[in-house]
């Protein structure tokens, strides 16, 4: 095996993990797949099809995380959440996530938005449509994440196939 063989075989792993972390709340998985590719094209070479097809997996990255951010914060916003609630939402989300483990953030992030709009409204079935917006959010950009971070690994497997 050559080096540049062992060095593709490497990112194709390091891909497969970030579609395997999209599952896994707040893990950097469109960046993980992202850098693998920036790798790539650094340590192989770009060819004559690599930097077009980083660029489509850079835009698809970017759509990716946008994605993220505005369908939970749609969600929510359909449930009835407020901007602070969102915000507090986000700032537990942060903490549960360095505190307990990815999944600490998505509880970190229900949590913020259930005790915000708890307090504000002071209507705990309100507040639960609220929270359960931010899920059902998060849930559909679990489905637009999911499959970019797919699209983008196979945009790679494109640039490997034709150089």
């Amino acid at each position: 095996m050559t080096q540049d063989e062992a060095i593709t075989v490497f990112v194709g792993l390091v891909m497969l993990l970030g579609v395997a972390g999209s599952i896994v709340p707040w893990f950097p998985d469109i960046l993980l797949i992202w850098g693998a590719g920036l790798a790539y094209g650094l340590l192989v070479g770009w060819g004559a099809w690599g930097p077009w097809l980083f660029a489509m997996m850079t835009l698809t990255g970017l759509a990716a995380l946008a994605a993220e951010i505005g369908l939970i914060s749609a969600g929510a916003r359909v449930g009835g959440a407020s901007g602070w609630a969102i915000a507090a939402g986000v700032v537990l989300a942060v903490i549960g996530l360095i505190v307990l483990t990815p999944l600490g953030a998505l509880a970190g992030l229900a949590l913020g938005i259930l005790l915000v709009e708890g307090w504000r409204r002071r209507n705990m079935r309100q507040a639960l449509r609220a929270t359960a917006g931010a899920m059902a959010g998060w849930g559909a950009s679990f489905v637009v994440k999911f499959s970019l971070a797919l699209w983008m690994v196979l945009l790679w497997g494109v640039w490997v196939t034709v150089g």
